[in-house]
């Protein structure tokens, strides 16, 4: 699990991807996050060092221990936090967003099954 700080306008973004996709904030975030990890040489240099709590949004993702040990490596190689470099490669997932597999729609009862299925009961 980790505890990522993303910029408001990030956070926004990512608000509105969770509403169009239908899935958790934290579901969304760990995919992103694994996009961001695929992408990682567009990560910015340097990267802010912390975000004041007035700019920026934090939030929580359950992600794989592999990506997290892979984010540990990163985040002490850059001497920033767990929570600035995570926050980092969502927001580079965020660009990547696009490229996520799709969610399945709904299948929804047409009219004439709802009425077999009223009757049946």
């Amino acid at each position: 699990m980790i505890f990522p700080r993303l910029p408001l306008a990030a956070e926004g973004a990512l608000r509105d991807l969770v509403a169009r996709r239908g899935l958790t904030l934290s579901e969304i975030g760990a995919e992103l996050f694994a996009e961001g990890l695929r992408n990682l040489s567009e990560l910015p240099a340097p990267l802010p060092m912390r975000y004041s709590p007035a700019e920026s949004e934090d939030m929580t993702v359950r992600i794989p221990e592999a990506e997290g040990a892979k984010l540990r490596a990163l985040a002490k190689q850059l001497d920033r936090s767990l929570a600035i470099v995570s926050g980092a490669l969502i927001e580079i997932g965020l660009r990547h967003a696009g490229e996520l597999p799709g969610q399945i729609p709904v299948q929804y009862m047409t009219t004439q099954e709802q009425l077999l299925t009223t009757k049946a009961s």
